[in-house]
This record gives structure tokens, sequence and C-alpha cells, in this order.
């Protein structure tokens, strides 16, 4: 058995896939970019935008197309993906968009609130429970607007029974993964549950930080991500920091 645990490991893994990098980029009219999207322009007039786990640009692709003179950033911890979405977005014509290497545990080097919207597609998924409440602090600090499309804990009990499947799974496998060294049994729900990815219940995490009046969660429509487990997690996650 083989499971994808940390962000590290994600990175390791296509770094050696090169053919993942360009799949990735011709992913740009995945249904649920375009929902994603949809939700970012809400907050129109937008004139700055960074993505946290950008890979090679897809999403930040169909939003310099929606706001051609706004400041758009991606980070991604793999410089492969970097190197080439620069390229691709190039060769599109588009100027306003710049990916960087970077990880969602290092946003210090952004000052505070320099950005419009801060968001994420599929990231949070892959970051611990002793990390992940460093990395929403961050991007609340450094964003007016916090949009995530993530895997939101909506039936705890499931995500709690997954967690056991999964936990004693490793266990009694031949090939023992950790997780950073971190247990699969969280203290709290606003931690994460490891269901084959990260399940967090978002709406408790975020309100150790802001009021709940300014958390919005929406269940991701079924006909956007042809995937069980997106089908059954799947949230979009729109958080106002002031």
């Amino acid at each position: 058995m083989h499971t994808i645990t940390t962000d590290k490991e994600w990175a390791t893994r296509h770094l050696y896939e090169k053919s993942w990098v360009e799949d990735y980029w011709k992913s740009r009219d995945h249904p649920h970019r375009a929902f994603l999207v949809e939700k970012i322009c809400k907050y129109a007039p937008i004139n700055s935008i960074l993505e946290v786990g950008c890979a090679s640009g897809p999403n930040l692709y169909n939003i310099a197309k929606k706001f051609p003179n706004a400041e758009i950033r991606g980070i991604d911890i793999n410089p492969s993906a970097v190197e080439k979405g620069n390229e691709w977005l190039k060769q599109e014509g588009i100027s306003n968009v710049k990916l960087e290497v970077g990880r969602a545990q290092e946003l210090n080097r952004f000052a505070n609130k320099s950005f419009d919207i801060v968001f994420t597609d599929a990231v949070l998924i892959y970051i611990s429970p002793n990390e992940i409440k460093k990395v929403v602090k961050e991007m609340l600090r450094i964003s007016r607007v916090v949009i995530l499309n993530e895997w939101h804990a909506f039936k705890k009990w499931l995500a709690v029974l997954l967690n056991e499947y999964y936990y004693f799974r490793l266990i009694f496998s031949r090939q023992r993964l950790k997780v950073l060294n971190i247990p699969f049994k969280p203290k709290s729900a606003s931690l994460g549950f490891f269901a084959r990815h990260w399940v967090r219940d978002y709406r408790m995490l975020f309100e150790e930080f802001v009021p709940k009046e300014r958390i919005l969660i929406t269940k991701l429509p079924k006909e956007v991500w042809n995937d069980k487990s997106w089908q059954q997690w799947g949230a979009i996650i729109e958080v106002w920091s002031k």
C-alpha cells in the first residue's frame, strides 16, 4: 500500500514524475476550477491574489483571464512545476502572473494584508495537524479573504471512523508510513482526521481566529469533481479576515 501523506512526499514524488507537471497544466478546464474561480470573482474588484500550492498554475491562468490587471502570484514546493508554469504562462501571453518556489508553512515572507485574496486548491489535505493552525493563521494575516478548496468534515463521525481504519491499516501493513511522526488521532476535529488525506472541521479551526459570522462553507457540487472522496469531503471555505 502506498499513500501520499505529507507535502514533502508529494513534492518528491512529482519531481520525478515529469509528465505530471504537464498533465496538471492541461487540467485548466477541470470543472472544479471554474467553480473555484467563480467564488473568487465574487470579491471583485481584486488587485492582488496569491495561490498557495499553485503547481504549474492552471488556476492562476484562469484567474488572469478574469483579472488581467491584478497582481497574481503563486507559490509551490515543486521547482519543476514553477519553472514550467512560468514558461507556459509566458507562451500564453499572460504577464501578470508570477510563480515562485515556496511552502505553505513559510508565509512569513509576505507582509500583513499583502493580498486581497489568498487561496488553496487541494493543498491543506497534505498539511499535518501540528502545522495547520500556523498555516491558516498566516493566511489570514497576509490577506483580506481566505478561500480554500479542501476536505471538510461535514460528518465528523465518518471522519473519526476512517481515521481509525487508516490508522490500523497502516500499523498492520508492511510499509509502515509515518505522518511527520504524528499520531493519527488528533486532539480535535479542527486539526484533522486522516482519511487517506487530512479531513478537518474548518469552521471549528477558523473560529479560533475570526467570528463565526465571517466563515462560509459550501459543499462542492458532485458534478464538478468526479471523485468519490471529493464528493464526500470537498468544500469551498470562505473566510473574511477583517
